[in-house]
């Protein structure tokens, strides 16, 4: 299981489309020909279809939304391919799987675009979306914002923020986390308009899944949850058919709230699985984002905290290349 995984963007890439030609799926490629990787590699997002393009029920698997956190999501989609497991599932539903749409991220090892923008809040529906102010944003800014790699200042900065919402109430951080546009320098940016990777998606859908009249989705992520923990994100309406049978695919799981200090799932604005409703309004539609708990809340804390002063403060710090090759 372990050759699944990679230790680079073009190493991951390599090994996904040699497993999908092994696999006997076809292959698309979207290229984002403005840009390079980190090591001078081209960047694109790579699309493995198996499966009757005329078949009615349809799956599309998204790995690497959060740049990043494609190294886990390329490992299970080489592991599955490999496996052989498609052959089978293949003959009576058409399978899209879509490696790295944020390839800049991937292959830079941050979980932002080239514009530092949160890819999952970047789907937004119209211009006026991308003009809204996030107050709660602006109020733990203090505690984000750190200029520092020292991990004891950190630490007391988490020990801080901690405090200041158990003082404040924890709805604070749902509503940081729902996305912001005013802090081009900030986390969970959601950008001045569509990125190019929200483009491709929407071109992805529209390529491989126009014809679907039934659809479900899995996007895989790494962060949320306890480590080792899977969190399964279900954002349809509870009650309603599509959050039902998305339920049912994993044992009747809930939409897991204990995840978050809040208790309930932050009503995030702007997802990349909303558009394949957004672009498709007559197919029927489940599925959820997966997330592989990877490290406890301090360490998710000073994760993006670090990935942001990278960024933006520490490029020319002697630590810079270990902290963003760590």
């Amino acid at each position: 299981m372990l050759d699944s995984f990679s230790g680079s963007f073009a190493e991951a890439r390599a090994k996904f489309i040699a497993a999908s030609l092994a696999a006997n799926a076809r292959i698309h490629t979207y290229g984002q020909s403005d840009l390079v990787g980190s090591e001078g590699e081209s960047l694109t997002c790579d699309v493995a279809v198996l499966g009757d393009d005329a078949t009615e029920k349809a799956v599309i698997v998204i790995t690497g939304t959060h740049g990043v956190e494609g190294y886990c999501g390329s490992a299970i989609l080489h592991r599955w391919l490999t496996s052989q497991v498609g052959n089978t599932l293949a003959a009576r539903i058409k399978i899209v799987l879509v490696h790295a749409i944020n390839p800049w991220a991937f292959s830079h090892s941050t979980r932002t675009t080239e514009n530092n923008v949160d890819l999952n809040r970047n789907f937004l529906l119209n211009s006026e979306s991308f003009e809204r102010l996030n107050s709660s944003y602006d109020r733990l800014v203090p505690f984000l914002h750190v200029k520092t790699y020292d991990a004891s200042r950190n630490l007391a900065g988490h020990r801080a923020y901690k405090a200041y919402l158990e003082q404040h109430g924890w709805h604070i951080e749902n509503e940081m986390l729902q996305g912001q546009t005013h802090r081009a320098d900030g986390l969970f940016y959601s950008g001045k308009q569509p990125e190019w990777a929200n483009h491709t998606f929407r071109k992805i859908i529209n390529d491989h899944l126009s014809s679907a009249g039934t659809i479900g989705f899995l996007d895989w992520h790494t962060g949320v949850g306890s480590y080792g923990e899977i969190v399964h994100l279900i954002f349809d309406d509870q009650g309603s058919a599509e959050h039902a049978a998305a339920t049912q695919w994993w044992g009747n799981v809930g939409t897991e709230g204990g995840a978050f200090n809040s208790g309930t799932v932050p009503k995030y604005e702007g997802l990349l699985c909303k558009a394949i409703r957004q672009e498709l309004t007559e197919p029927r539609i489940s599925g959820a984002v997966i997330e592989f708990g990877t490290a406890d809340d301090y360490g998710m804390f000073r994760a993006d905290c670090l990935d942001r002063w990278l960024r933006f403060e520490g490029r020319e710090d002697s630590q810079y290349a270990a902290f963003r090759n760590d």
